[in-house]
């Protein structure tokens, strides 16, 4: 890290290197944004709410912090952490009518947050908008820029957020922990990828995914999808993305954790097993690689940092040696414990085997990526003013992802699993995704309830 010219410096990240590589390749990045509305509920202090959202800013660098490209300063790039600046902060005042509820008008609120834009040029990459219902009824929206968050960082400023408010209306210290800042965990990656241990790294990738292809499904071939499977998909804004949600009860995940208890594995294990077979159904691919997303905080000090951590993470599950359900279980669990050991950035990964993510560029075919979320804190827990839960839709979410499906799960305080598919419905069917959504449900219970079961007779 430098300091130069009263601002710190810090190299780029590999993720923000990637976000660098994708603007070059015509992203928009001013889209690259998240969007995020809380229902508050309670008496609200709006001079008070000012006062937090300037003090996350303070705490967290990532968001006064640009970035210089690699094009821009003819090098690997950088960052510059600017001073602190207050939090753009408006509010306003909402009117329920006869057709429109007041639940109606928060989820029109944080649909139109997604047709907004952010300048990551520009600091902080934060802003802030309350709407008032009554004195005790209330929607604050927050739109963050993807290049200083991701999901988690999104439950952290949650948490802090409502930290700050606490302490400004009490008068006290926020109770947080010390943070340490993205800068700090760009540097230290950057170290870990010059080691002697990232050769080996990148050797076991190599190895690893030799021969592989992403797991994109083949649209074209699955009769309720679209004919015209090889026209372009729509471009940002074009059509809104379709939804659909499953569930497995709290019982029926109690049979999931029992059995991953059982094999030495975990939850996320039985999940990537049941998605390796529902890959092998819809493309009869016997080595599927699924495409993952995480956030790789492979350093404990980072878990209350705001930044983008965000990364795809390919796990190639070998269902040739497995006879069993139970084997397939195993084959996953071993699957992601080595990826896991393993950690190297996705575009260390593209640039070293393009051939891989080829499958996504094919226009019959459509990328899925599997995200199993863990935000902090959860949805039911933030503890601001009175009462507080985040905005969520309850059909379609209007924005673009650019022709992929994210398979997002997250597991439910009540101890069930809820799962959502994001599709673009002009490329498949409703009915598609319900068939995908509901065999990949009977596959994760049947690897629970029945794992001597042969894999292929399913």
């Amino acid at each position: 890290m430098q300091e130069l010219q009263g601002r710190l410096r810090y190299p780029l990240s590999a993720q923000l290197t990637m976000c660098c590589v994708n603007e070059a390749a015509g992203q928009d990045m001013d889209r690259y944004i998240m969007p995020m509305a809380l229902r508050i509920k309670g008496t609200l202090d709006s001079a008070a709410l000012q006062g937090a959202l300037d003090d996350v800013v303070v705490r967290h660098e990532s968001l006064r912090t640009v970035i210089t490209s690699p094009a821009q300063d003819g090098g690997d790039g950088h960052q510059s952490v600017l001073p602190p600046a207050p939090v753009p902060f408006t509010q306003h005042r909402l009117e329920t009518g006869p057709d429109k509820s007041r639940e109606d008008l928060a989820e029109e609120l944080l649909a139109d947050l997604y047709t907004q834009t952010m300048s990551r040029n520009h600091s902080p990459l934060l802003r802030a908008a309350l709407y008032r219902f009554d004195d005790r009824d209330a929607v604050l929206t927050l739109v963050t820029h993807h290049i200083a968050g991701d999901a988690w960082s999104a439950g952290v400023l949650r948490r802090d957020l409502a930290a700050f408010y606490q302490a400004r209306t009490a008068g006290t210290a926020p109770a947080l922990p010390p943070v340490r800042q993205y800068g700090e965990y760009a540097t230290w990656q950057q170290r870990t990828l010059n080691e002697a241990k990232a050769r080996a790294t990148r050797a076991y990738w190599a190895g690893h995914l030799a021969g592989a292809a992403v797991f994109a499904p083949p649209a074209d071939r699955l009769p309720a999808d679209r004919p015209s499977a090889d026209r372009p998909f729509a471009a940002p804004g074009e059509a809104p993305y379709g939804t659909l949600t499953f569930d497995l009860t709290p019982g029926e995940m109690a049979a999931v954790r029992a059995r991953a208890k059982a094999e030495r594995a975990s939850t996320w294990h039985v999940l990537v097993a049941a998605g390796a077979l529902l890959a092998n159904g819809l493309t009869g691919t016997s080595d599927p690689a699924l495409m993952t997303v995480r956030a790789p905080r492979d350093h404990p000090t980072f878990l209350d940092t705001i930044g983008n951590f965000v990364d795809a993470l390919p796990l190639r599950v070998d269902l040739d040696g497995c006879a069993t359900l139970r084997d397939v279980l195993l084959s996953a669990r071993t699957t992601c414990l080595q990826a896991y050991r393993h950690p190297m950035p996705n575009n260390e990964l593209e640039r070293r085997m393009p051939a891989f993510m080829r499958p996504n560029e094919q226009p019959g075919n459509v990328p899925l990526f599997f995200n199993y979320l863990r935000p902090l804190p959860g949805p039911d827990e933030i503890p601001f003013a009175e009462g507080a839960e985040r905005v969520t839709f309850r059909e379609e979410i209007p924005f673009d992802r650019g022709g992929r499906c994210i398979w997002g799960m997250w597991e439910l305080s009540s101890g069930g699993l809820m799962g959502q598919l994001e599709y673009p419905p002009d490329r498949l069917e409703a009915g598609t995704v319900e068939r995908w959504t509901g065999d990949f449900r009977d596959l994760v219970l049947r690897i629970a309830q029945t794992p001597d079961q042969p894999w292929r007779d399913n």
